[in-house]
């Protein structure tokens, strides 16, 4: 299996740094990446979209649903909760992502329309070792430390 590319942008970031280091990282041909809206203006949500979606990349906004939405993202992703499934009602149109801490939550998340699992911490290649074997929904492994190669995508954070 060859590992899709999940680029993580950090939050408060320059903007313009930020494409730059996306503009590096183009030619690994990355899949999606994630953006933490915390601090960043509107404006450069959309800059920085654009950017990212004009390399036919999916623009994944971290835990905000509501500027997802604005702004046109290919998706969002959220900590795990109890009301994925109404989350999922009202992100209907763009990809839902779930971080997971337990193999419950993942199976619950899934159930309910998760577009993609992701896993983290000290357990997330176990975690992902384990989903990969018997579910079909896609999972991405963030522990930069340690990655599995039983992820459908490797992690990579840009700096800037």
């Amino acid at each position: 299996m060859k590992q899709g590319l999940y680029l993580i942008a950090p939050a408060g970031g320059n903007i313009e740094k930020l494409i730059a280091a996306f503009n590096d990282a183009k030619r690994e041909s990355p899949d999606a990446l994630l953006f933490d809206p915390a601090g960043a203006a509107p404006a450069d949500i959309a800059k920085f979209r654009d950017a990212v979606q004009g390399a036919d990349v999916a623009f994944i906004v971290k835990d905000d649903i509501e500027t997802a939405l604005k702004t046109g993202a290919d998706g969002v992703q959220i900590a795990y909760s109890p009301d994925v499934k109404k989350i999922r009602g009202k992100t209907d149109g763009i990809a839902l992502g779930v971080m997971c801490a337990t193999r419950d939550e993942a199976m619950r998340a899934g159930e309910t329309g998760a577009d993609y699992i992701g896993f983290d911490g000290e357990n997330a290649a176990e975690m992902t070792r384990w989903w990969s074997e018997l579910f079909t929904v896609p999972c991405v492994d963030f522990n930069l430390d340690a990655p599995s190669p039983d992820a459908d995508f490797k992690v990579a954070v840009l700096t800037g």
